[in-house]
């Protein structure tokens, strides 16, 4: 017995929306792929444009040897000051704008922006009451928290300030004879103050390159400033102190201009049974030297007595951009020594940020 079967096939109708689906769908990944390719020729070209600049841009060349006249250029000035007046300065300069003309195809339609370019700008630097030379950089120590017990005896500042200048000026002073060490003690305080042997109060002068100070009410600071270091930053003929030329390094005289001090602090001491020891008291130090009986050891002074702390301040006088070769001046750092921290604490010294004077 024979089956019939029927076969149902598609309708015109069908047809057509199907072919109208399937066009649809070619002319989106033709469209898609269109885009595709039109992004990487884009980048392709942008890759090849900014490798061929980068070489003007990043070497600060004005003119690639196609275009007589060089790159495009406007002019511009940019003025830098701030408020508290360390400088002022005005630089005129001028913005290159690099081209890709010689590798440019007349034939072919640049797919992105022409104008799409590397460009840098070039300063030529002047300044505006600016100083050149710092005479006499200051270093500061101020007391970050307060003392408000056990005052400060004695303060030994040791260094040569700029190392081979021979040493800082007289607390107080911006000229005269320079120092290596400078003992300061508060003269009235010694001389009124009952059971203080004034006698020892000079012993640590050894020669003409230490000196006593009296630093007035030395003990009554418990807060601010403590002391101000003068350290020479020019010669006697007003210049500049510069690195020093090394013919076998031509980089040294591009080297910063550093300084360095040793600021020994001195208060009354307390052993583990709190007895206290001072030194100004000649039974006092005779008692604790002999716990440091090398003279050299640099936390003692000529006694061999102790200094409650010793603080090594290191600083910048001068340094040079390595960018534009131009070199900087500060007039000074500020310090600041938080004497109830740990000096284990990296706050228990801290340096403050130096502005440059140019």
């Amino acid at each position: 017995m024979k089956t019939k079967r029927k076969l149902k096939g598609m309708t015109l109708m069908e047809v057509v929306v199907s072919l109208a689906v399937y066009a649809v769908i070619g002319l989106l990944i033709a469209e898609i792929m269109t885009l595709v390719n039109a992004t990487m020729k884009a980048t392709n070209q942008l890759n090849r444009r900014l490798s061929y600049e980068a070489k003007f841009a990043d070497n600060f060349l004005y003119n690639d040897g196609v275009d007589p006249g060089g790159f495009d250029h406007t002019g511009v000035h940019v003025t830098l000051s701030d408020s508290g007046g360390h400088f002022n300065l005005t630089s005129p300069g001028m913005v290159f704008t690099t081209n890709t003309k010689s590798m440019e195809n007349p034939e072919h339609n640049l797919i992105i922006n022409p104008n799409t370019n590397y460009r840098f700008l070039v300063f030529t630097r002047s300044g505006s009451t600016v100083q050149t030379t710092i005479p006499v950089f200051y270093v500061h120590l101020n007391l970050g928290t307060s003392l408000s017990s056990n005052p400060i005896t004695k303060i030994i500042v040791e260094g040569e300030g700029v190392p081979n200048f021979g040493g800082t000026y007289e607390i107080g002073r911006v000229d005269g004879p320079l120092y290596s060490k400078q003992i300061l003690t508060d003269f009235n305080a010694m001389a009124h103050h009952p059971g203080r042997d004034v006698s020892n109060a000079s012993f640590d002068v050894k020669d003409t390159t230490e000196i006593e100070h009296d630093l007035q009410n030395l003990e009554s600071i418990t807060s601010g400033e403590i002391v101000t270091i003068p350290v020479p930053a020019a010669d006697a003929q007003g210049h500049a102190i510069l690195p020093p030329a090394d013919p076998n390094d031509p980089d040294a005289e591009h080297a910063q201009v550093k300084g360095h001090l040793v600021v020994k602090i001195y208060r009354t001491i307390a052993d583990q049974t709190g007895k206290e020891y001072n030194w100004y008291t000649r039974k006092d130090w005779e008692t604790i030297s002999i716990g440091y009986p090398n003279p050299n050891d640099p936390l003692v002074d000529g006694h061999g007595f102790p200094a409650a702390a010793t603080l090594t301040l290191d600083f910048v006088l001068s340094a040079e951009n390595p960018n534009t070769g131009v070199r900087s001046f500060f007039p000074g750092v500020t310090y600041v020594w938080n004497p109830n921290l740990d000096p284990t604490n990296p706050d228990y010294l801290v340096v403050e940020e130096s502005v440059a004077a140019n």
